[in-house]
């Protein structure tokens, strides 16, 4: 991120893979609009990737002159590619922890769904995790140098499960953090425009327009809490909890609260 440049009212949103970032976009996005800076103009639905251009979306890095301030961009990246912008430089951060398990489950279909195209099943997508192979890197990584890094002024971390819980109370939360004034009826009408069904149905007319019908399914599939008790075997979960007890535990970060 060393040729982004900075500016006060930027937004990165930063999740592991699978881990809710459409959905906080999809708040961010309509929070944008109560913006001062804003000025009632509205913004794609898929704010750009940092260094990730895709085949209609070219990445920010590419056309950062030309985003609508407040400018919302999105990363999978740990948090080292990052750090300096933000530690340095200030750059807020609003970033979206999810229980590995169900992490894992969601970037299994992905994998499989997704450009990757992984032809095998869930057992096999697994090896690569023990492996450390997964694309965007080790994920218990990531979400702990995130949570190390939320006692900084300019870094939000919610817990995907408490966007689940409670998605008002978050969406408060954010606007608080961003200073964005939302009045209740706000914070009502993004709750509704950010439900599940809303944005399938909002994101299904987007893929349409460029030749993708039925796209939005793949990407918003079922985002429930527990999935993975599905899929997963008992060597499997005990897997992922010695690694939590490796990356989590020391810092303090627990998804069952």
């Amino acid at each position: 991120m060393k040729k982004w440049k900075v500016r006060p009212s930027d937004v990165l949103v930063t999740t592991p893979p699978e881990s809710g970032i459409t959905w906080i976009c999809e708040i961010l996005r309509h929070m944008r609009t109560h913006h001062p800076e804003a000025n009632g103009s509205k913004v794609s639905m898929m704010p750009p990737y940092v260094a990730i251009a895709g085949a209609f979306m070219p990445s920010a890095l590419q056309y950062q002159d030309k985003m609508l301030p407040p400018r919302i961009i999105k990363t999978h990246l740990q948090y080292e590619f990052t750090k300096e912008k933000v530690e340095e430089e200030g750059l807020k951060v609003v970033s979206v922890l999810r229980e590995p398990k169900d992490t894992l489950t969601s970037y299994f279909h992905f994998y499989r769904t997704g450009m990757l195209r992984f032809p095998g099943d869930f057992h096999q997508f697994f090896e690569l995790v023990r492996q450390d192979r997964l694309m965007f890197g080790n994920i218990f990584k990531m979400s702990r140098d995130w949570w190390q890094a939320r006692h900084l002024p300019n870094v939000l971390v919610v817990k995907y499960e408490e966007m689940k819980k409670d998605t008002a109370e978050v969406v408060r939360r954010v606007g608080e953090f961003l200073e964005i004034p939302l009045d209740e009826e706000a914070v009502d009408n993004i709750v509704e425009l950010c439900s599940m069904d809303t944005m399938r149905t909002a994101m299904e007319v987007v893929f349409t327009e460029v030749g993708q019908p039925g796209a939005a399914n793949k990407m918003f599939r079922k985002g429930i809490i527990g999935g993975w008790k599905n899929h997963m075997t008992q060597n499997e979960v005990d897997f992922v909890d010695e690694c939590v007890r490796k990356y989590y535990d020391p810092v303090g970060l627990d998804f069952n609260e």
